[in-house]
C-alpha cells in the first residue's frame, strides 16, 4: 500500500474515532437517562407510571426497529437543520446518536433490573429519596452491567459508522467503499477491515477491564483527551480562499478530477474540493440543499427525472462526455449463444435502468411500450421472447456478478476496475446516445463566473486527455466542439 493510501487510512481512522466517540458519549448519556426513567416507572418500582412507561417503551421499540441505513436517509432534513449539512462526519453523528439511544436505553433498563429489590427497599426504608436510591444505590450496584452495555453500544456504533461512510458519512466506511470496493482494490478493503477489528478488540478489552475494576477515572481521562482532539479537529482553521465543492461518483472520476483540481488552481486560483458519492441520489440532494456547489456525475435524462420528481432547483450548464453503456458477458461470445431464461443484470438507478432496457431492445432481445422514453422500467416490457430473467443490481455490484449472470449492462465507471474494455461488449451504445453527462449547479448560480471557469476546466485539453486515458478507445465520447488537438483521443465506438 502506498504512503498516500496509508495517510488516507490514518485520516479515515481518526474520522471514525471522531464520529464514534461523540455519538457514543451522547447516546450513552441520553440512553442512560431514558433507561433510568423506564426502570423507575415500571410496575412495582419507585415512581410507577404505566402510561409514561408504555409510551417511552413504545418509542424505544420504534427506534430499535428502523435499520440504520434507512434511519440515516430519513433523518437528512433533521441532520441538515442541526449541523447545517447532510453529508460528512458531523452529519453522520446525528443518525448515529439517534440510532444508539434506544439501543442503550434497553440495555440500561435491563441492567438496572438486575439489582436486588430488597436492596432498593432497604434504602427507601432508611429514608433515601428516589434520586438518592438511583445515584447512591442502583447505578453503583449495576455499574458492571452498564459498562458492558456501553461497550456493546460503542462496538455497534463502529459498525454503523462504516455504513454511514457508504452514503457520504466519511471515515473507514467511505474509504473502503470509494477506494476499495469501487476500485476493486483488495488491499484497501483488507486494511480497513483490520483497523476496524483492532478498534473493536480494543474497545471490548477496555470495557471488560472497566466492568471488572469498577473504575471510571480512566474513561474520564481518555474522554477528556478525545474531546480536546475532537475540538481541535472541528475548529481547525480552513483555507481562507474560496473552495468550490464538486460532487462526483467514487471511482475513476474521482482520480480524473485531480487534474481538474490542478487546472482550476493554476489557471483560475479556484480551490476545488472533490466530494465522492457512492449512490446516484445523494449528489443532487446535496447540491439542492447547498452542501456542495456543483456535481458532475449524471446524464441529462437522469437530471430531468430528478428535477421533476423532487422539485430540485438545479440545472445543467454544460455537457461533458457520453460514456457508452455496453452488454458484457463472461459466459457467451455472441448474443446467439444467449440461453432461454438467461439472467440479465441491469443497474438500479432510474436513468441507467432505462438505458439498459433500451440497449436490450437495440439488441432485439426485448420490446418496450411505444413512447416509453428514456426512463423505462421492466414493467414497460411488452415482449420478452427469450424469457429473460432481469435482475436489478447496484451499478458497482454488476461487474462482480458477471460470473453469476449470463449478460450484464455495465456502465463505464467500472470497466477499468473489472478489466473490461468497450470492444469486449456484445452490444455497445451508439455514438449518438442521448446520455451525455453534464455539469450541474443550483439554478441561482448558473450566471456566476466561477462556474463558467469550472466548465472551462472540464473542457480543457488536460482534463480531456486524462479522461481518455481512463476511458480509451470509445470509452468516452466528447460532446462539445473546439477541443483542439489532443493526442490519443480516439472516440470511435464499436457497434
Amino acid at each position: 500500500m502506498s504512503h498516500l493510501m496509508l495517510s488516507e487510512l490514518g485520516y479515515a481512522t481518526w474520522q471514525t474515532i471522531y464520529m464514534v466517540f461523540i455519538s457514543s458519549f451522547l447516546s450513552i448519556f441520553l440512553g442512560l437517562g431514558l433507561g433510568v426513567v423506564l426502570f423507575i416507572t415500571a410496575q412495582g418500582q419507585m415512581l410507577q407510571n404505566r402510561m409514561v412507561n408504555k409510551t417511552l417503551g413504545g418509542i424505544v421499540n420504534v427506534g430499535r426497529s428502523i435499520p440504520f441505513i434507512i434511519l440515516m436517509v430519513s433523518l437528512i432534513p433533521i441532520t441538515k437543520f442541526i449541523v447545517g449539512s447532510s453529508i460528512g462526519i458531523n452529519a453522520a453523528i446525528v443518525p448515529l446518536t439517534i440510532t444508539a439511544i434506544p439501543f442503550f436505553a434497553r440495555i440500561a433498563e435491563s441492567g438496572l433490573f438486575e439489582i436486588s429489590q430488597e436492596l432498593v427497599d432497604a434504602a427507601i426504608s432508611m429514608g433515601a429519596s428516589s434520586m438518592q436510591v438511583i445515584y447512591k444505590v442502583v447505578l453503583p450496584e449495576t455499574f458492571p452491567s452498564l459498562a458492558r452495555g456501553a461497550t456493546l453500544t460503542v462496538i455497534d456504533l463502529i459498525g454503523c459508522s462504516a455504513m454511514a461512510g457508504a452514503v457520504g458519512g466519511g471515515g473507514l466506511g467511505e474509504l473502503a467503499i470509494n477506494y476499495g470496493y469501487y476500485r476493486f482494490n483488495i488491499p484497501v478493503m483488507l486494511a480497513t477491515i483490520v483497523v476496524l477489528v483492532v478498534m473493536v478488540q480494543l474497545v471490548q478489552w477496555i470495557g471488560n477491564w472497566i466492568a471488572k475494576k469498577r473504575v471510571l477515572m480512566p474513561i474520564i481521562i481518555l474522554s477528556t483527551f478525545l474531546w480536546i482532539g475532537c475540538g481541535v479537529y472541528a475548529l481547525w482553521p480552513t483555507q481562507a480562499s474560496q473552495v468550490l465543492k464538486v460532487g462526483v461518483m467514487a471511482g475513476p472520476m474521482e482520480n480524473i478530477m485531480k487534474v481538474a483540481k490542478q487546472q482550476a488552481k493554476s489557471k483560475y486560483n479556484i480551490n476545488l474540493k472533490i466530494i465522492p458519492f457512492t449512490d446516484y441520489v445523494l449528489p443532487n440532494r446535496a447540491l439542492n440543499s447547498g452542501d456542495i456547489d456543483a456535481n458532475i456525475f449524471q446524464t441529462i435524462p437522469f437530471l430531468e427525472q430528478a428535477v421533476i420528481k423532487h422539485h430540485y432547483n438545479i440545472q445543467s450548464i454544460a455537457k461533458t462526455f457520453v460514456y457508452p453503456m455496453g452488454l458484457y458477458s463472461h459466459k457467451i461470445k455472441t448474443l446467439k449463444d444467449l440461453p432461454n431464461k438467461a439472467i440479465v443484470a441491469i443497474p438500479n438507478d432510474p436513468s441507467n435502468e432505462g438505458r439498459a432496457l433500451l440497449l436490450l431492445q437495440q439488441a432485439h432481445l426485448i420490446k418496450l411500450k411505444p413512447g416509453v422514453g428514456l426512463l423505462g422500467t421492466p414493467r414497460d416490457i411488452i415482449n420478452n421472447p427469450e424469457n429473460l430473467d432481469i435482475r436489478i443490481l447496484n451499478s458497482a455490484q454488476i461487474p462482480r456478478a458477471l460470473d453469476d449472470v449470463d449478460l450484464a449492462a455495465v456502465t463505464n465507471d467500472f470497466l477499468k476496475s473489472a478489466n473490461l474494455k468497450p470492444k469486449d461488449a456484445l452490444v455497445l451504445e451508439k455514438a449518438n446516445s442521448p446520455y451525455a453527462n453534464v455539469v450541474v449547479v443550483k439554478s441561482s448560480d448558473t450566471h456566476k463566473t466561477v462556474f463558467k471557469k469550472l466548465v472551462q476546466v472540464i473542457h480543457s485539453k488536460a482534463f480531456v486527455k486524462e479522461t481518455l486515458k481512463y476511458f480509451p478507445k470509445g470509452g468516452a465520447i466528447i460532446t462539445w466542439k473546439d477541443i483542439g488537438n489532443i493526442p490519443n483521443t480516439s472516440v470511435n465506438v464499436s457497434l
